[in-house]
């Protein structure tokens, strides 16, 4: 496994051995793969779940009962928000059942990471680390919305890409009148094909 990953998986399994009924659950999901890839920096996990625990390793194999693509955001995202598994911004190829039997065990799983930290780091490194992890998700999750923002108003008004409110109300107005008289034309070259007939 790569040497990366251990610290993840130790303490996703400790985490889990402290949470007795998510744990149980896992039996159901002996021998299951699940693979993680990480869209944004070109990287492949494979988690594997064994005997009420998880073995994380990279891997370029295609054997899996899951498949889960997203960029890191989006994944770490779906651990705080389990829905997110089914959005969008994730890619999910492969046994859908099993996904989201996942997405309900992650919705019930309640893990405390600074605990988790101080176990590692010690009480006076957890909190700091911690506080910066939920700064930089906060951060990120504002940045990406200010981006969205932002692109999408330079593509409207600077561009011209987009129409803005205005020009798709007038649009679907000449639609509709589009129609309008294409439903009178047709019903005008009914009226005249009856009288010759």
């Amino acid at each position: 496994m790569s040497s990366f990953l251990k610290p993840f998986e130790f303490v996703l399994n400790t985490a889990l051995a402290q949470d007795p009924e998510t744990k149980e659950k896992l039996e159901q999901f002996d021998g299951r793969r699940i693979a993680i890839n990480v869209s944004d920096i070109e990287l492949t996990i494979l988690a594997v779940f064994d005997q009420q625990k998880i073995q994380l390793s990279t891997s370029d194999s295609n054997e899996s009962d899951l498949s889960i693509k997203g960029t890191s955001f989006d994944l770490l995202k779906v651990g705080s928000e389990p829905d997110t598994l089914f959005s969008a911004a994730i890619e999910i190829h492969g046994n859908v059942q099993f996904a989201k039997q996942l997405r309900d065990i992650l919705d019930g799983f309640d893990f405390d990471w600074e605990r988790q930290l101080a176990k590692i780091t010690g009480d006076t490194l957890a909190y700091p680390i911690a506080e910066g992890l939920r700064n930089f998700a906060f951060w990120a999750k504002n940045s990406h919305a200010s981006m969205q923002q932002n692109i999408s108003e330079y593509l409207r008004e600077e561009a011209q890409i987009l129409p803005d409110q205005s020009q798709i109300k007038t649009y679907l107005s000449d639609v509709d009148t589009l129609r309008a008289d294409c439903d009178r034309i047709i019903a005008r070259i009914e009226r005249l094909e009856n009288n010759k007939s």
